[in-house]
């Protein structure tokens, strides 16, 4: 298609796929949430409330700071007779980022002048273990430096400490910090009664937990509450070369660790292949959510509100992926490495951009269309042609732009948007097809 004969998309019909041509067999399960339930009486409510309808139950424990890094490291059998740790850290929880070394002494001068530390959460996962859900921060911190793993630096109140680890303190000093411990709020197993109220109780407590203060971001959230094989799939693709070169994501991130407590002004960034917001993005767990969103965006027909919802949509879509075969996850690693593989040779890292500057950067809203396009059984066949002409396709994506500029400048989110700009991007890769044949 030139240029000059494309037209906007037409509504109806032609704007969708065949529903489920792309689809595996795996994929094809009903994705309907069933919202409109009957309006419940106050007498249903009230027996509901009386009968403790998930109403969560919790105890208290204080740990002695000393005990912290024996705690962490008790190991004890499951059913199956192997060691397990009985209180987790639980990398599925982690955040990406860490603290550093002066927060963390922060937290120890406050146990010293005996500033008051909120509680970590544990849940218990089984009897008598627990796994934990908010404070991995503060406890790995303790244990580290009961560990001597680091030493004291940038505090307020007792700077003259700077520099020594714990068993370089005075002794008194020591004592007093042995003395302190550190409260938690233990949610019992009994709360839920199975495995699906489980995950909907350590979703509402995690948010809930996590409203003040540094807010996670949604994956971080999810990551927590949907662990599962589609999950550390997501975790495992994420970290393919190619896709953090087209995110501009350092390809090793963990050694370029910043503070993210600071707002990064995106617009005041230098387009490289390791910018901070690319950083940004990796600390906040954004690039397995955008793997995440490959998957689900295959199933974007049978989500009407399109992305003006789209956590909803990516939380309803891990908890049903998690539920899939083996095999149907290898089909995935195996798709996703492939797309990008191909879309890394034949448009390089401006891939996700709309290729009308040098200085765009990649988008989400670019991103979705060109990948579902770029794996679907129309285009897989052509790639290596699609390739070996590499300017064409990329010529034919630049009119396509210049056209539709207004669908793909980012504000248009609807259900309707998300087809019409699935038909623009089909068009100019079939576009790009015929003119290699």
């Amino acid at each position: 298609m030139t240029k000059g004969n494309q037209k906007k998309p037409t509504a109806g019909a032609n704007r969708q796929q065949t529903a489920a041509e792309h689809l595996f067999e795996f994929e094809k399960v009903p994705f309907s949430k069933g919202t409109n339930k009957p309006k419940t009486t106050d007498e249903e409510l009230n027996s509901r409330y009386a009968k403790g309808g998930f109403r969560i139950v919790t105890e208290q424990a204080r740990y002695p700071l000393a005990g912290i890094l024996g705690m962490l490291e008790e190991e004890i059998e499951n059913d199956d007779g192997k060691k397990e740790l009985r209180y987790k850290l639980d990398p599925e929880y982690q955040r990406r980022h860490r603290w550093s070394v002066e927060r963390k002494s922060r937290l120890i001068e406050s146990f010293l002048i005996n500033v008051p530390v909120p509680p970590v959460f544990l849940y218990e996962r089984d009897l008598a273990r627990f796994e934990v859900m908010d404070g991995r921060q503060r406890l790995t911190a303790l244990s580290e430096f009961y560990a001597d793993k680091f030493a004291l630096c940038g505090l307020q109140h007792w700077p003259e400490l700077d520099g020594r680890t714990y068993s370089q303190l005075p002794s008194k000093i020591r004592d007093g910090i042995d003395r302190r411990y550190i409260s938690s709020i233990i949610l019992l197993k009994e709360t839920a009664a199975d495995e699906e109220q489980s995950t909907a109780l350590k979703k509402m407590v995690f948010e809930r937990l996590n409203s003040g203060g540094v807010k996670l971001a949604s994956q971080e959230t999810r990551n927590a509450v949907y662990n599962g094989p589609l999950n550390q799939l997501c975790i495992e693709l994420s970290a393919n070369e190619n896709f953090r070169r087209m995110w501009r994501i350092p390809l090793d991130p963990k050694s370029e660790e910043k503070n993210v407590d600071e707002e990064i002004d995106e617009e005041e960034q230098p387009l490289d292949d390791s910018t901070k917001v690319g950083m940004q993005m990796f600390e906040k767990m954004e690039d397995v959510e955008l793997v995440l969103r490959f998957f689900a965006y295959r199933k974007i027909n049978d989500f009407k509100a399109g992305l003006n919802k789209i956590s909803e949509f990516l939380d309803y879509f891990i908890a049903i992926g998690n539920k899939f075969p083996p095999e149907g996850l290898t089909e995935y690693r195996s798709m996703f490495d492939n797309t990008v593989d191909f879309v890394w040779k034949v448009l390089g890292n401006e891939a996700f951009t709309i290729l009308e500057h040098s200085k765009q950067r990649p988008t989400k809203i670019v991103y979705d269309p060109l990948m579902f396009a770029a794996s679907s059984p129309k285009v897989v066949p052509h790639r290596d042609r699609l390739i070996a002409h590499e300017g064409v396709l990329k010529e034919k994506l630049k009119e396509m732009y210049k056209v539709q500029h207004d669908l793909f400048a980012g504000r248009r989110t609807n259900f309707s948007d998300t087809q019409d700009r699935n038909k623009c991007m089909s068009e100019a890769f079939a576009s790009a097809i015929a003119m290699t044949q």
